[in-house]
C-alpha cells in the first residue's frame, strides 16, 4: 500500500512538474537549495503531510494550522529559509529531469524509513528518528 502512495506521490510530482514547466524562469535563483538538500526538505515536508492526514481532522482549516506548524518546524530544523524553498520548488517544478532526480533520492528515503518502520516492529522496538 505504501509503495502505490509513493508511485501516486511521483506521478503528483511529474504532473506538477509537466504544467508548471512553463510557467517559471530558466535561470537558477540565487538561493537555490541543492538538490541533496532539497531532497531531505522535500522528504520531510511529506512525512508532515501523512503525519497530518493521519489525524483526521474534520476541518480543513485544523489540518493547516497543523500543517504550516510543522512546516516551520521542519524549515527550521533543516536551517531552510520559506523563500528559498518557494523559489528552488519552483525551479525544480521547471525543470523536470532535475526534478526527477531530487525525487529519487525522496522516495530512495522515505523507502528506508518504511523498511525500518517494518524492521522495528519485527524486532519490537520503533527505529529512531
Amino acid at each position: 500500500m505504501r509503495c502505490n502512495k509513493l508511485r501516486g506521490l511521483l506521478f503528483q510530482v511529474a504532473v506538477i512538474a509537466t504544467l508548471s514547466g512553463c510557467s517559471f524562469s530558466d535561470q537558477k535563483p540565487d538561493n537555490l537549495i541543492p538538490p541533496d538538500k532539497m531532497a531531505d526538505v522535500l522528504s520531510e515536508i511529506h512525512m508532515a503531510e501523512s503525519r497530518v492526514s493521519r489525524l483526521n481532522l474534520r476541518s480543513i482549516d485544523s489540518s493547516n494550522i497543523v500543517y504550516q506548524r510543522l512546516e516551520s518546524q521542519l524549515f527550521k530544523k533543516l536551517s531552510v529559509d520559506t523563500a528559498a524553498y518557494r523559489a528552488s520548488f519552483a525551479y525544480y517544478s521547471a525543470h523536470p529531469a532535475e526534478l526527477e532526480g531530487v525525487y529519487k533520492q525522496v522516495t530512495e528515503k522515505l523507502q528506508k524509513k518504511i523498511d525500518a518502520g517494518k524492521a522495528g516492529k519485527k524486532g519490537g522496538k520503533r527505529p529512531t528518528p
